[in-house]
């Protein structure tokens, strides 16, 4: 029996099909994977300040401490997912013009925030070397050795 040219599958078609089902399976691997806050933290602060070291331990304290002082920072669930997926695969910057307007403006509010709260919760600019690990100092009100806290005179 002699198969007619319309049907037959060629090499190249067979490479194409177990390409795209591997592509598809890792997607789908990864959408449905849900990612914790300590993963959008990190691919933000990596992506504004390169790569760091810090431990686990100190990424979840701060983490903790930031959404303890700021609850209405952090984007959706789902918008934190996508934009966690998207930013370890490097298409953030890509899909973030195809975003509605709130959604964009909210990631834009919150990784303004992780990146101040970053700089004040951690010693991150007082490390004498980048490849030393940034460690969580916690909230620390005035580092300033010469501020009085004494209320002003009145004349």
């Amino acid at each position: 029996m002699r198969i007619p040219e319309r049907i037959r599958v060629h090499r190249r078609g067979v490479l194409w099909l177990l390409g795209g089902g591997l592509v598809s399976t890792v997607l789908a691997y990864d959408t449905m994977r849900s990612f914790f806050d300590e993963d959008l933290v990190r691919v933000t602060l990596t992506k504004y300040l390169d790569d760091f070291e810090m431990t686990k331990e100190d990424l979840r304290a701060f983490v903790s401490e930031f959404r303890k002082r700021r609850p209405w920072t952090f984007p959706t669930k789902l918008l934190a997912d996508a934009s966690t997926l998207l930013e370890t695969r490097r298409l953030g910057r890509a899909a973030r013009g195809l975003l509605p307007d709130e959604d964009a403006q909210e990631l834009d509010r919150f990784e303004r925030w992780v990146l101040a709260d970053f700089h004040l919760l951690t010693d991150y600019a007082q490390r004498a070397e980048p490849s030393e690990p940034v460690q969580y100092i916690g909230f620390q009100p005035c580092a300033n050795p010469f501020a009085k806290f004494e209320p002003a005179k009145q004349a």
